[in-house]
């Protein structure tokens, strides 16, 4: 095949580069002397962004919690073991319920004035935008009371999860255990004697000999 033929005759490399180039040594020094610009930022603004959850994040296991117990000794050692496994999770617990970020009520059915102090108590805490979560015979008799929609409620043979009915009430969620623990098909009875307490007297120790919310002849 004939060869292809070309009539641009192009001049050796060496008679590219003009006089008036830069040498390679000329080159690599402009290079090694080349500063990089640093874009400036605030650094205490970052660090404040970086270090803070955003706003409408919530950490459980950190918030002050108020409890508060009407009734018998049966409610007020339900109430101890709440707040012993509570304040061994990690929150706090406060005498001061408007420093509160949780109210803890806790309130039997055989009196009525304790009702109506439960009553008031829930009222007062929705006015004061408290997380709330609900024990005792009250709710576990009567869940769907007008005044207990939409609050979350720890039935009596649950209370050795409370952590977790705070902990999600803590995240906005409304939650309600109120199921009946069986072993065998026969009910089992209160919370076990090993967990966590807190006794409000220290000399006092309450020992629940009956579990349940037919208390007709309540002899705690």
């Amino acid at each position: 095949m004939p060869s292809a033929s070309c009539d641009t005759l192009v001049d050796d490399i060496e008679d590219i580069v003009s006089q008036q180039d830069s040498k390679p040594q000329d080159r690599h020094f402009a290079r090694k002397h080349i500063v990089p610009k640093v874009r400036r930022r605030n650094t205490q603004q970052t660090l404040q962004e970086e270090e803070s959850p955003p706003s409408d994040s919530t950490i459980p296991g950190i918030q002050k919690i108020w409890i508060r117990t009407w009734g018998c000794s049966h409610n007020n050692s339900d109430g101890e073991y709440m707040a012993g496994q509570l304040a061994a999770y990690g929150y706090k617990i406060t005498e001061n319920a408007s420093d509160a970020d949780l109210w803890l009520l806790n309130s039997c059915t055989v009196k009525n004035p304790a009702e109506d102090h439960f009553r008031n108590s829930i009222k007062k805490a929705q006015e004061e935008n408290k997380k709330i979560v609900l024990a005792g015979c009250v709710p576990q008799a009567q869940p769907r009371q007008d005044y207990l929609k939409g609050l979350s409620i720890i039935g009596v043979q649950q209370i050795d999860r409370v952590v977790e009915v705070v902990e999600e009430t803590i995240k906005g969620h409304s939650v309600r255990l109120l199921g009946q623990k069986k072993d065998n098909g026969k009910r089992l009875g209160g919370a076990p004697l090993d967990l966590p307490k807190i006794r409000k007297n220290p000399l006092i120790e309450i020992i629940s000999i009956n579990t349940g919310i037919s208390c007709g002849q309540c002899f705690l």
